[in-house]
């Protein structure tokens, strides 16, 4: 039997229609092609609802004989209760069942016939009253590590933690100063404040940022600040309450958002709350039982064994279905959303969203969406959040009112390892249209997408990693940037929100934490890269395309990758009216060996964006054209 007997594929609205994701309620027809030299008595459809796992099963129609070929169809329609929806096929013959599902279970598109019960493919149905703020799935984002960006002033030391460790030089590289244990016992800083980021604003701008996202700013002892000492005070050795609000203000006026870090998973020991360390003036859940704060927290043998952050005694766990610390958060007057929404502070991304409840998650949804419907709430996941399990519930993050947006690690996973060559383009087709497929479209056009940030190493270490070769010092600088460049415009013309890491931009390096958030090199920054993300940002802002417009993705061979993005008749893929466009994104990651390719397209002239006297025309609905080595391109339809 041949693979090709039977065929589904749910990228293609011959089979599966309408594409993607469905609203609640709403009706999904599903098709199967089968040979006709199969005796076949009838085609059964089984869907499996994800609450309930309750399977049902519906009889296909024969709607086609066409090419040796039967075409079997049915509508279901989907249920009134947001969830995942999961199907595939079974092929019933007079002695025997054959099954046709997905190959596996983290790519759609087209199956394979198995002799049992296949991997399903995946519906996600949601709430379509739910939107995600349209300013958002405009914006250009760049995340800023507070201590390493920029220091406006004298840097006050006497406002550092006891245990810190201050930089005389602004060029040091980080450090983690750690004991026999492995314990870090000293952190250091460099004193980057809130003010030095305000100063900085005309320079952000200039990149095109509309938002800011800030690494935690509340009081802790680390420098990464993710150990909380206190959720209503800004570190002191960042500045003030006033400091942070005239940030706000300013970044406003010059039309950026900022987003705050929530860590509320856990806090330090080392906090108001806790307080192990006994620096507060506080009697903490370390201390006694008699603490308010003792219900917080979960111990196992009191006070020394507790649940922690990844086992890290200085970040203990806290209990997030515990009402009080519930009403701390979100729901007193002067709970912490509610403190610093009078801030003015709209916008919130969650640290470790899966350690977090869904029913948590909802109410400070609900408190930000209260307050201004256009605020933001952005969660750390890093699989595929459409289907997303921890602790061994299904997460509703994309169903509707638990989140906007998400990272979208999974983008970074796919263009990393085509890079590294372990991938050809025509798996990065697969994983991005599956990816678009199970998310609703308000979040695909929303998620968080980036190259490098505070968690992973830096784009230009990564890919120094992985060039092999006799390569000479320079002659590797100029390949990474030119592949920096590569997957840079690759972001920035994809779906979502491209994130700038700050320092990425004027070429910065680094491995693993702390490697990776070095200070920003002011003076000596990569020019060449530096133009660059301006040019980025001004070709994003400039062209809606590029934000809103529809998406299609295609491998040219093993080595081009590629998409188009359009708008058509005025509308673009949220209905909203705008002026016709159409762009072209390829990419020839091989860098020794040029690649010719053909391309099905509108008949007129194309235009490359940078370079535009580069003028391409397209005969006979083909565009043909050669990339060199490592060569990205940006298209314009001129006509």
């Amino acid at each position: 039997m041949r693979q090709k007997d039977m065929y589904h594929n749910s990228f293609d609205e011959s089979y599966r229609e309408p594409f993607g994701a469905a609203p609640k309620g709403s009706a999904v027809s599903l098709a199967i092609d089968i040979h006709v030299h199969f005796e076949v008595s009838h085609v059964i459809l089984h869907y499996i609802l994800d609450r309930s796992d309750e399977e049902k099963t519906k009889e296909m129609e024969l709607f086609s004989e066409e090419h040796h070929y039967d075409s079997y169809e049915t509508t279901i329609h989907m249920p009134e209760d947001p969830q995942l929806v999961w199907y595939y096929f079974e092929i019933v013959m007079p002695d025997h069942s054959l099954y046709y599902g997905r190959e596996n279970i983290f790519e759609s598109g087209e199956g394979k016939v198995y002799n049992h019960t296949p991997p399903s493919w995946q519906i996600t149905v949601y709430d379509s009253q739910f939107r995600t703020p349209d300013w958002w799935k405009n914006a250009t984002m760049y995340q800023i590590f507070p201590d390493r960006f920029y220091a406006a002033g004298p840097v006050d030391s006497s406002k550092a933690p006891k245990t810190s460790l201050m930089h005389a030089h602004w060029e040091n590289d980080p450090v983690y100063i750690r004991n026999e244990h492995g314990e870090v016992i000293r952190w250091d800083f460099f004193g980057g404040n809130l003010q030095g980021i305000t100063e900085k604003l005309d320079y952000i701008a200039s990149l095109g940022i509309t938002v800011i996202y800030l690494n935690p700013i509340f009081e802790a002892e680390s420098n990464h600040r993710y150990d909380t000492g206190d959720y209503h005070k800004i570190d002191p050795l960042l500045g003030t309450k006033q400091d942070f609000e005239t940030l706000i203000q300013e970044a406003r006026s010059r039309k950026i958002e900022i987003m705050l870090d929530g860590v509320f998973s856990h806090t330090g020991s080392n906090s108001i709350y806790f307080n192990r360390e006994e620096q507060y003036d506080s009697l903490g859940a370390y201390q006694s039982k008699d603490s308010k704060y003792y219900p917080w927290y979960t111990f196992h043998h009191y006070p020394n064994k507790y649940d922690a952050w990844w086992g890290v005694g200085t970040l203990p766990t806290l209990n997030k279905e515990n009402e009080e610390y519930q009403k701390f958060l979100v729901e007193n007057e002067d709970s912490v959303v509610k403190t610093w929404q009078k801030s003015g502070m709209n916008h919130w991304r969650l640290d470790v969203a899966d350690e977090l409840t869904d029913d948590l998650i909802r109410k400070i949804y609900k408190q930000l969406k209260t307050e201004d419907e256009s605020s933001v709430l952005l969660g750390e996941v890093w699989e595929d959040a459409s289907n997303k399990t921890a602790y061994g519930k299904r997460r509703d993050y994309l169903l509707g009112g638990v989140l906007d947006s998400v990272m979208n690690y999974p983008i970074r996973r796919v263009m990393l390892d085509f890079m590294k060559g372990d991938v050809d383009a025509a798996y990065v087709h697969r994983r991005l249209t599956t990816l678009s497929e199970h998310y609703p479209k308000q979040y695909f056009y929303a998620v968080m997408n980036m190259l490098s940030s505070h968690d992973v190493e830096r784009i230009y270490t990564m890919l120094d990693d992985f060039l092999q070769g006799d390569w000479s010092g320079e002659e590797k600088h100029e390949q990474i940037v030119k592949q920096i460049k590569a997957l840079s415009l690759w972001l920035y013309t994809f779906p979502g929100v491209p994130s700038l890491y700050y320092g990425d931009e004027a070429g910065v390096d680094g491995g693993a934490d702390p490697d990776n958030r070095k200070p920003y090199p002011w003076g000596r920054e990569n020019e060449e890269l530096l133009s660059w993300y301006k040019q980025l940002g001004e070709w994003r802002k400039k062209h809606k395309v590029l934000r809103t417009g529809n998406w299609e993705s295609f491998s040219l061979n093993e080595d081009v990758y590629g998409f188009e993005r359009w708008i058509e008749n005025g509308v673009d893929a949220f209905g909203d009216k705008v002026h016709d466009e159409r762009m072209i994104y390829l990419f020839n990651r091989n860098h020794n060996d040029k690649k010719k390719v053909t391309l099905s397209v509108r008949k007129g002239k194309w235009q490359h964006l940078e370079n535009k006297k580069r003028i391409f025309r397209a005969r006979n609905g083909e565009l043909k054209l050669e990339l060199k080595p490592s060569e990205s391109v940006l298209l314009r339809f001129m006509q």
